[in-house]
């Protein structure tokens, strides 16, 4: 569960690919593809995506092929993207194709009732 501090913004579930600027928290769901020491980088089949962080134990037990959702703050320069991490939580046991597949319908029925 998403630890709640007053005055935060919901973390917005986001694609890579669909990220704005004006993001203030995104929650990233994908697959962890490279890792440097705390750093790494996760995919979500629409686009890769760097994720920092100051505290080093939100990577622990994080690897190369761990599915990852992560929620945290965009950082956007230069046309590039990076996600500075709040929050990284295993989810090795969740389905990607399924999970995606869910996000679509979802976001079909946001469209057709204008949310």
């Amino acid at each position: 569960m998403e630890e709640v501090r007053p005055g935060a913004r919901p973390a917005v579930p986001r694609k890579i690919s669909e990220m704005r600027p004006e993001d203030e928290r995104v929650r990233v769901v994908g697959l962890v593809v490279d890792k440097q020491g705390s750093d790494f980088t996760i995919d979500d089949g629409s686009g890769q995506l760097p994720v920092t962080s100051e505290d080093p134990s939100l990577a622990v037990g994080v690897e190369v092929g761990s599915k990852v959702r992560v929620f945290g703050t965009p950082m956007v320069s230069d046309e590039e993207v990076e996600l500075h991490a709040e929050i990284v939580q295993r989810v090795d046991k969740l389905d990607l194709e399924l999970y995606q597949q869910v996000q679509q319908e979802t976001e079909k029925l946001r469209h057709k009732i204008g949310v």
